[in-house]
């Protein structure tokens, strides 16, 4: 009978090559494999870092749209002219282009459009109505056909100012346009820094009617004035006129002559007395 049986010396030779662990070889890194895993490593911790600072926000793998770079360019078109916020809640330049008397590019900025949304959000009623207005304004401007020498653009033109007023006087500089405004301070503000300016009030007292001593006018009797027996009226283009002796002819349409023409910062008033 053939012995089966293997050494016991044999025995434990084969146990120990059985459990003799296989060695895998081992792979050098190079400089360019740490840096790739040094960068994956940060983006996955960036996108980490995001889903858990806003976990209900959104997708935090989505990229963040880029923020639209501020831009000095000079828009295209004939006579470019920078339009205040105020000309379009004044509204009284929609007529005036229509006129024909107007030719040029109007220029809105988006910072001007901003500005009469704001305007037209407002709380105050009287407010709302004004920013409202002007937004139409801006429509009108834009749909007119009217006056085809005349044409609207929105521009998104910005630079690093905070009030609207400064963007205008900066950009109107920078760009050697004029500014078309009805405000005040704006319009010294701009002179100061040698911008040109045209305040549709300055046009509205060159249209006031030119008168003399010694003309005769009709003009209707509106209200009492305040000296005794005096008489307040008013000629088409708002100019009041004062008449002697018609405080009882309130409501009635008088001919007077002119005695006296008094210039004051608001503009003319007449003196006169019944013809």
């Amino acid at each position: 009978m053939r012995n089966n049986s293997v050494p016991k010396q044999g025995k434990e030779s084969a146990v120990k090559t059985a459990e003799k662990p296989v060695v895998k070889p081992v792979v050098a890194t190079t400089p360019a494999f740490t840096k790739a895993l040094a960068r994956e490593i940060v983006k996955n911790l960036a996108a980490f870092g995001r889903m858990t600072a806003k976990p209900f926000q959104g997708n935090p793998f989505q990229r963040e749209p880029k923020k639209q770079e501020k831009t000095e360019e000079k828009p295209t078109g004939d006579y470019p002219i920078l339009v205040d916020t105020s000309v379009f809640i004044d509204g009284r330049i929609v007529p005036i282009v229509n006129s024909g008397f107007f030719s040029g590019t109007f220029v809105v900025l988006q910072s001007v459009l901003g500005e009469l949304q704001h305007i037209a959000d407002s709380d105050d009623s009287l407010r709302r109505a004004k920013g409202r207005r002007g937004l139409d304004v801006v429509n009108s401007l834009k749909r007119q056909r009217v006056n085809p020498r005349v044409t609207t653009v929105v521009s998104p033109a910005d630079v690093d100012e905070k009030e609207v007023d400064q963007k205008l006087v900066r950009l109107a500089k920078l760009w050697s346009t004029p500014v078309l405004t009805v405000d005040f301070n704006l319009a010294q503000v701009a002179r100061a820094h040698g911008v040109r300016v045209l305040n549709i009030n300055d046009l509205s007292q060159a249209l006031k009617l030119a008168l003399i001593p010694g003309e005769e006018l009709a003009v209707k009797i509106t209200h009492p004035g305040k000296e005794r027996m005096q008489g307040v009226g008013y000629l088409t283009d708002g100019t009041m006129v004062v008449v002697e002796d018609t405080k009882e002819r309130v409501g009635q349409e008088v001919v007077a002559v002119i005695t006296k023409v008094h210039q004051s910062p608001g503009g003319q008033l007449f003196f006169a007395r019944l013809k």
